[in-house]
């Protein structure tokens, strides 16, 4: 039952709470997702349209599992012996040009999801910030970015026999609540889009604001008439 809450709620509600950080901060953004959804002619986006039909909503969804990923890192444990490639030779501790790494059975790895999804070398210029017009050209499946084989080439839901199994719930949850939110409400931070945001170390870190006490975001929310 922990398991099922921390994967099965905690995280999409921690996406969901960096997403309307992230719009706040850039009300460009905010509103071009907007204006995208208010296209749809039959009221709140159905599946179809979740799905396939709403690129903008996508680039977003991406950029946030990409820019602030629920699980930072992952541990996985070897089962057995294994040898690990590498793409380009490294020096290892005793100073040895090694071009693969010896993983013993037993041996804990930590999988760096963060670092990976915001690396400048995967990702190129500018990986920390927010750019969902990255995802809307060919250019973002960038020649290193596209040696993970992950979920459009993030590790956010890990990879191979053992990635998420929620994921394409997780998905669809996401951009379901999302499209709600923004098509109905604009949003914003009190102290405008500069105000700092820390992340509340806990089993799964969520962001909270500089300076205040809990994981908390206040957030100004204003209906949209139309």
């Amino acid at each position: 039952m922990f398991l099922l809450v921390i994967a099965g709620y905690e995280t999409t509600a921690i996406s969901l709470t960096w997403a309307l950080i992230e719009l706040a901060r850039n009300p460009e953004a905010q509103q071009k997702l907007r204006e995208e959804l208010l296209q749809l002619s039959d009221g709140d986006a159905s599946w179809d349209q979740i799905t396939s039909s709403l690129p903008y909503l996508d680039a977003v969804t991406c950029e946030i599992l990409r820019l602030h990923p629920p699980a930072v890192d992952i541990v996985r444990q070897a089962h057995e012996d294994d040898v690990i490639p590498l793409s380009k030779p490294i020096h290892d501790l005793e100073g040895q040009l090694v071009d693969n790494i010896f993983i013993a059975k037993g041996t804990t790895i930590s999988v760096p999801i963060m670092c990976l999804n915001r690396s400048e070398v995967m990702w190129g210029r500018e990986p920390k910030e927010f750019n969902p017009n990255r995802w809307l050209n060919d250019s973002v499946y960038k020649e290193r970015a596209a040696e993970i084989q992950g979920y459009r080439h993030l590790l956010t839901f890990i990879d191979g026999p053992r990635t998420c199994l929620g994921k394409g719930f997780a998905l669809t949850e996401f951009k379901a609540v999302l499209s709600v939110l923004v098509r109905n409400f604009s949003f914003a931070l009190p102290d405008g889009p500069g105000t700092k945001i820390e992340r509340h170390e806990g089993i799964l870190p969520r962001p909270k604001v500089a300076g205040q006490d809990g994981a908390k975001v206040p957030m100004v929310v204003r209906h949209i008439d139309r």
